[in-house]
């Protein structure tokens, strides 16, 4: 999963009780070595923003309120291993310092004498924790517009990686999930739990809340009865993401076609987008719309995968003009075998096991490579060529 705004080989830095002299200082030590937060937060917020945040360092100001900060030392410390905590002061005090290395803390810095050593605790702290390069890989699959087969997608593309990967397969849409229903789970535990619970999250917590299918795919679904459509902060479902990345090699998150903080915040930390359509003109049309309101988000092209499905010779628009009309090569098609699809969803199976001579599960199964080995394309069927020039003019 991809840490958002954040470039890989850079610790990410949380300051916490710092005044504006002191970030001056940080900033003036660590350079570009890390990604420092624009302001420090308060004292009590710390907690709630190295859960969210997921930093490499924590730098705490022992200036401002001193027994705030030593509260703060096994706070910080119980929210994960190879966190680094480090102690900012602009005096010595040997009272001070032994209270916080007691609370935890690894190093106490005086700036600027102490720059080196601000550097150095940096730099060991991204070597050790490694985070980013050890989170497995998010892959968001995202619908053009309702019905265009986005669910079935991510619920069989997940059961393709899962023999030889651990997987999870994320149901993110939080007013009408199926995933469950498609592979026929009556869950125990939802999403909607862990989300109630976020201050004691964790992957043994996780491993209790998803219902594991015949194929080895781990499914954190939605509840299985209607709840109130409450407002989901971004906030929260990254920090569920972070647990489920941390946990498993390849987490798949069913978007659907819902435009929400939720979808908004998963596409930004997604290491792969697909991005589905079908061949006609709404749904075309409203990929585009989807693709600039990800331009604007500042996704970058090269992670978005375009997949048509439901194809077939002699749709109503060819790959051509689809690639024409979005800008963004088509990455693969999904074949149309509406027999095939129907059984497996009222069936609650997947695709494979009602058909596994069916074309779709051959191109779903192609479809592996895009998400596995990095691939940009699938090897396509034959267009069909049909004049839409007038398609967004």
């Amino acid at each position: 999963m991809r840490r958002q705004g954040v470039n890989r080989g850079a610790a990410q830095v949380v300051v916490v009780g710092v005044d504006a002299r002191g970030m001056g200082l940080i900033r003036e030590c660590l350079g570009t070595e890390a990604v420092l937060p624009a302001n420090s937060i308060p004292y009590h917020q710390a907690v709630d923003a190295v859960q969210s945040q997921r930093p490499n360092v924590v730098i705490t100001g022992f200036d401002g309120d001193f027994e705030e900060a030593v509260r703060l030392g096994p706070l910080l410390q119980a929210q994960g291993q190879g966190l680094q905590l480090v102690a900012i002061s602009q005096q010595t005090d040997p009272e001070r310092i032994r209270a916080a290395m007691r609370a935890g803390y690894r190093e106490y810095v005086v700036l600027p004498e102490d720059s080196g050593l601000l550097r150095q605790a940096v730099r060991e702290s991204d070597l050790a924790a490694g985070h980013a390069e050890d989170q497995g890989q998010l892959i968001s699959v995202v619908g053009s517009k309702g019905g265009v087969g986005s669910t079935l997608l991510a619920c069989n593309l997940a059961a393709e990686i899962s023999p030889v990967q651990r997987v999870c397969l994320v149901d993110l849409d939080f007013s009408m999930g199926d995933v469950a229903a498609f592979l026929d789970l009556q869950p125990k535990s939802s999403l909607q739990d862990l989300l109630t619970s976020l201050t004691r999250l964790d992957s043994r917590m996780l491993s209790g809340s998803v219902s594991v299918h015949p194929s080895k795919v781990h499914v954190l679904a939605q509840p299985t009865e209607l709840i109130a459509d409450e407002q989901i902060s971004g906030e929260q479902v990254l920090q569920v993401l972070t647990v489920v990345a941390d946990t498993y090699q390849f987490a798949v998150a069913d978007c659907g076609c819902r435009i929400d903080e939720a979808t908004m915040t998963t596409t930004a930390v997604s290491d792969l987008i697909l991005l589905v359509t079908n061949p006609d003109v709404p749904s075309v049309k409203n990929a585009w719309r989807r693709l600039q309101l990800m331009e604007r988000q500042g996704i970058e092209k090269g992670l978005i995968r375009l997949v048509v499905n439901k194809w077939r010779k002699g749709t109503e628009l060819s790959l051509a003009e689809i690639e024409k009309s979005l800008g963004i090569p088509v990455a693969a098609t999904v074949a149309y075998d509406e027999q095939t699809c129907l059984a497996a969803i009222n069936a609650g199976r997947i695709l494979r096991d009602v058909d596994k001579r069916s074309p779709v599960v051959r191109d779903i199964s192609a479809m592996v490579s895009l998400a596995t080995e990095g691939a940009t394309r699938v090897e396509a069927g034959p267009a069909e060529k049909k004049p839409f020039g007038w398609l967004f003019k």
